[in-house]
């Protein structure tokens, strides 16, 4: 979506400092004791209820997979939109590629992002698949791009694992035995999407455009891996816009809104958008870390504070997360790119 006379809250964010959005060293709390993997759980719940993001360095997925993820990605965006579109998403499997103006998120949408979705892959007999749950059908793959699936199956089981790690690293935060999420996480609707960001056409403020308007993301937490292209920004509290510039081999960890419900508001869920401000296209791995299907989110007795009361009421994850997947693939056929749907 073209934003002509970009309005002032498009206007160019400030520059990032660390103090706003701290970076982690993640070693510590993979291979360190005790006492050092408490420090780090303790710096990012401190991120995480002060800022809802931060950096992540040292965290263990080679940097190898990562650029070799991003290689197959921008091979796949390269095709004709004719072979994009055989594998594309649809009303009904909402796996595969999407065309623009998908990621609302309950946010103001751009048009200049482009998204192919997986999720986790279940055997065909397993009973999800077999009851046709939402959220359960097949990922679908490309044809004709060799490396693609065993390069974004390899970067899927990395960013799972990673996932893990820092579950553990958000419960001991909040006072919880490290393993406090996992029965929440034994089939987790989670999403992995390539993520495409056209260019401009110039810098100039009447040429850019919104590749993905002011939002909080819906799930758990994300882990963002981003091109050296920049663009993403992040609202601080006193409502100052600031840049979240790539930082190499750093992911990008926020709180979603499920976390933050989770902690009673602990654990804080903080807009953010993109404008890809550069002549070249965008390039980012977002790993939403989504729950299980089958599982109630509440408020955690457990972190309460004497005299706290829930916050937020409790839902169920499965019709929360299927209500916003339809909601985007509505919002798409009304107003996307058309195709074979």
């Amino acid at each position: 979506m073209k934003v002509a006379n970009l309005p002032r809250a498009y206007e160019k964010a400030q520059t990032v400092d660390v103090s706003d959005i701290p970076i982690i060293d993640f070693e510590p709390f993979l291979t360190g004791g005790p006492e050092e993997r408490a420090a780090v759980a303790a710096a990012i719940g401190q991120a995480c209820e002060e800022v809802g993001f931060f950096y992540l360095a040292n965290h263990g997925v080679p940097q190898d997979l990562i650029d070799r993820t991003f290689a197959v990605s921008a091979g796949y965006y390269a095709q004709p939109f004719p072979e994009r579109m055989k594998s594309a998403a649809t009303l009904e499997h909402w796996r595969g590629y999407v065309p623009s103006k998908l990621e609302a998120e309950g946010g103001t949408v751009g048009g200049a992002i482009e998204t192919y979705r997986f999720m986790l892959d279940l055997p065909p007999d397993d009973p999800d698949v077999l009851a046709g749950k939402p959220l359960h059908l097949p990922n679908r793959w490309p044809e004709g791009q060799a490396a693609f699936k065993p390069t974004v199956e390899a970067y899927f089981d990395a960013v799972m694992t990673l996932s893990g790690h820092l579950r553990a690293a958000f419960a001991m935060a909040l006072g919880l035995p490290e393993d406090y999420f996992e029965p929440f996480y034994q089939k987790p609707v989670v999403q992995l999407s390539l993520l495409h960001y056209r260019p401009p056409v110039s810098l100039r403020e009447e040429d850019l455009e919104i590749g993905a308007g002011e939002h909080r993301d819906t799930g758990a937490f994300t882990l963002l891996m981003q091109d050296d292209t920049g663009g993403l920004e992040v609202e601080r509290k006193d409502g100052v816009w600031i840049g979240a510039p790539p930082v190499k081999g750093a992911y990008v960890i926020n709180i979603g809104n499920v976390m933050m419900k989770w902690t009673n508001g602990r654990f804080v869920s903080t807009p953010h958008r993109v404008v890809n401000r550069a002549l070249r296209p965008r390039y980012s791995i977002p790993f939403f870390a989504n729950p299980d299907y089958d599982v109630t989110i509440a408020p955690i007795p457990e972190i309460m504070k004497p005299g706290e009361t829930p916050q937020f009421e409790a839902f169920e994850n499965g019709s929360y997360m299927a209500d916003f997947y339809k909601m985007g693939m509505a919002y798409l056929m009304k107003n996307g790119e058309k195709g074979p749907y």
